[in-house]
């Protein structure tokens, strides 16, 4: 899928480059403006790395978002079974925020997972991250679970958001 919508073009389509400009820019965003410890990072570039290891694309995708020709965002989706999928590793570049970019993307995800057959999405994210949480919250998501994850960052908490769609 490829797409443009005002000026952000939207594509399914990702290299190698792609998933190593995402490991990095998820150190980089969540380590620099949360302080998210080398636990987090080591997990979500391993988590990356995975993703087009086990790419099915009649079940998953990586959506990215770019504007300018640079890379402003991204949300992947795996598909699971009983029509459940699962959004992750969802980021906006700081020189896209509060333009509807974030919000684009996921609307776009959600549509698109709609569009395969699913019924029901789910993430995880932390409470520390609330802008996105106000933007999951407006989309309609609930949370439905909170974890302490002091690994992450001392005091954080996982949440697990869900929406039926």
């Amino acid at each position: 899928m490829e797409k443009m919508v005002n000026d952000v073009l939207l594509t399914t389509t990702f290299t190698q480059e792609d998933i190593e400009y995402s490991k990095k820019r998820h150190v980089e965003i969540f380590d620099g403006e949360y302080g998210f410890s080398e636990f987090f990072n080591k997990y979500a570039t391993g988590a990356i790395d995975d993703f087009p290891k086990t790419y099915n694309p009649e079940k998953d995708f990586m959506l990215i978002a770019k504007i300018d020709g640079k890379f402003g965002g991204t949300i992947t989706l795996i598909g699971e079974e009983e029509g459940n999928a699962r959004l992750r590793f969802f980021f906006v570049e700081p020189f896209t925020r509060g333009k509807g970019v974030g919000k684009l993307i996921f609307t776009t995800a959600m549509s698109m997972a709609k569009d395969m057959g699913y019924n029901h999405l789910y993430f995880s994210t932390y409470n520390v991250l609330k802008p996105a949480r106000n933007m999951y919250r407006n989309l309609g998501f609930v949370i439905t679970k909170e974890t302490p994850e002091d690994e992450v960052l001392p005091g954080a908490v996982e949440e697990i958001w869900e929406k039926d769609i």
